[in-house]
């Protein structure tokens, strides 16, 4: 019933491509999404609220690849700074981060509540291979035993107002997670072994407070959902030439050490 109540709820709230994401992952087929595993059908959110997720999110914010609109997919810059688990409400966690688009900052402050846990299935052969590839870590390769879940929340991201051009983000976040002796671990199990590994990925839409126009607005963790046109790598993500000019040329030559949201 929680499945049904949270598509209703979430069919209000957002747009079409966050609808389409959220009902995706519940699919219990859907092995894309899962590792290569199957999502279970039983809910774990009542279970799961006493974990702290928020250390998962800000892990690998230097993996972080955005779009916003796909017309031309503009590269999007996203730094979560802090993120705080709500004391009143374990679903709900406080996010205060930067985004960047061109040479335009914005500090942006909002919410993540979460939707769904699930446990993911997966052959206990291709995990007991993954524990004996890592066997000479010792006690540490027990890890790769460790049940995996997929987490789905919903999130709200306002920009500060006095910015120029700015808006709020609005969608579906999903997150790949492991528990380790009682602890929530980023799930990065598959990510040397897997050309299309990614992790934290967020599908939604970016809407000006001017305008009241919104545009596809997607960002993800190594790849980018439902960036197929502007991503064209095999290994790893790779920027189709053709939109270069709209930030992307800049990918294959960054900057060490730039710290744009100080």
């Amino acid at each position: 019933m929680a499945t049904i109540i949270n598509l209703a709820v979430a069919q209000e709230q957002f747009p079409q491509t966050s609808i389409s994401f959220l009902q995706q992952l519940l699919q219990q087929e859907n092995k894309d999404e899962c590792d290569g595993g199957v999502l279970s059908s039983e809910e774990l959110m009542a279970t799961m609220n006493k974990y702290d997720f928020s250390s998962i999110w800000l892990q690998r914010n230097d993996a972080i690849l955005g779009f916003i609109g796909d017309d031309n997919y503009q590269r999007l810059k996203i730094k979560f700074i802090t993120i705080v688990k709500s004391a009143d409400d374990p679903a709900k966690y406080y996010v205060y981060g930067k985004s960047m688009v061109k040479t335009n900052i914005c500090s942006f402050l909002g919410e993540i509540k979460l939707l769904h846990v699930r446990q993911v299935n997966i052959d206990a052969k291709i995990k007991q291979n993954l524990f004996e590839e890592y066997q000479d870590e010792g006690e540490n390769a027990k890890k790769f035993l460790s049940p995996e879940y997929v987490l789905i929340a919903q999130y709200s991201f306002f920009e500060d107002l006095k910015t120029k051009n700015s808006g709020k983000f609005e969608g579906i976040l999903k997150t790949n997670f492991y528990i380790y002796q009682d602890t929530v671990y980023y799930n990065d199990f598959r990510m040397e072994m897997n050309d299309n590994y990614n992790n934290n990925q967020f599908v939604g839409m970016w809407t000006s407070y001017v305008t009241g126009k919104s545009k596809i607005c997607n960002w993800g963790e190594f790849r980018i959902p439902y960036a197929q046109k502007l991503d064209i790598g095999a290994g790893e993500f790779m920027p189709n030439t053709i939109y270069y000019p709209y930030g992307w040329e800049s990918f294959l030559k960054p900057e060490k050490d730039v710290e744009w949201w100080k």
